[in-house]
Order: structure tokens, then C-alpha cells, then sequence
């Protein structure tokens, strides 16, 4: 396969989050005990991007592997706000998260400055990252705290 493919799919099935999404909250919303589906199917959408991003970084050569390893480092961090959601809802998580939010940012950057073609990658990735790290810091900042 060429790169081209491996980029173009790997970006569809993480813009396929999305739509998902939306119907993960009406699930959540109207029938609860089929939200594991749109959980499973968040899954597959993942670890489908991060496999093909990861196979296109290890077949191809040159400068567009990072376009590749930004995908990855994306799927990375998303993964791990997904753990900290889901089964690992403790304090020592942030920690985790910020690691690998910043190592994921370096990608980005580092790919930014390597790439001429396909810079909107990155950025569109960056952006999505800045979006889940926003997230983060607000949780981090009423943990323990009494809302009522």
C-alpha cells in the first residue's frame, strides 16, 4: 500500500470518532445498557487508526513517517484519557496524562517541521489534543474539591 493510504485511512477512522460520539451520548442518554457498544466500537475506531498509522511508520520511509507517528502519538493520548475515564479514575493518572500529552505534542511540533505536505494533520491532532488536555486540567483542578 502506499503511505497516502495510510494516512487517508487512518484519519477517517479517527474522524469517525465524532459521529460516533454523538451516538454514544444518545445512547447514554436513552438506552444505557447498550453503551457498551459505542465503548467497543471507540475501541476498534482507535486501535484501527493507531495499527494502521503504526504499519504505514514501519513500511514507509522519509519524511511523511511522522505525518504517521503523529497519528499514533494521537491514539496514544487518546487512549490514555480514555483509561483515566474509565478504569483508572485516580490522581496519579494526571501525572501519567501530562507525560504523555507532552510527548505527543513533541511529535507534533517535530512533525510540523518536518512535513510540507499533509501539515493539517498534525495540526487538526494538536488541536484535538489542546481540546482533551483542557479537559484535564479542569478535572484536575476540582479533584477533591466540595461542589456543593
Amino acid at each position: 500500500m502506499q503511505t497516502v493510504h495510510y494516512i487517508r485511512t487512518s484519519s477517517f477512522l479517527l474522524a469517525a470518532i465524532i459521529p460516533m460520539s454523538v451516538i454514544g451520548y444518545l445512547l447514554a442518554v436513552d438506552y444505557e445498557d447498550l453503551f457498551y457498544l459505542y465503548e467497543w466500537v471507540l475501541s476498534v475506531l482507535i486501535a484501527g487508526a493507531g495499527g494502521m498509522a503504526l504499519t504505514g511508520a514501519v513500511q514507509t520511509n522519509g519524511r511523511i513517517r511522522w505525518v504517521l507517528l503523529s497519528v499514533l502519538a494521537f491514539c496514544v493520548h487518546f487512549s490514555v484519557l480514555g483509561l483515566f475515564l474509565g478504569p483508572f479514575t485516580i490522581y496519579p493518572m494526571f501525572g501519567v496524562y501530562y507525560l504523555v500529552t507532552v510527548l505527543a505534542l513533541l511529535v507534533y511540533v517535530y512533525t510540523l517541521f518536518k512535513v510540507k505536505q499533509y501539515r493539517s494533520v498534525p495540526v487538526l491532532l494538536m488541536i484535538g489534543s489542546s481540546l482533551m488536555t483542557f479537559y484535564m486540567m479542569f478535572l484536575h483542578m476540582i479533584w477533591g474539591a466540595n461542589l456543593t
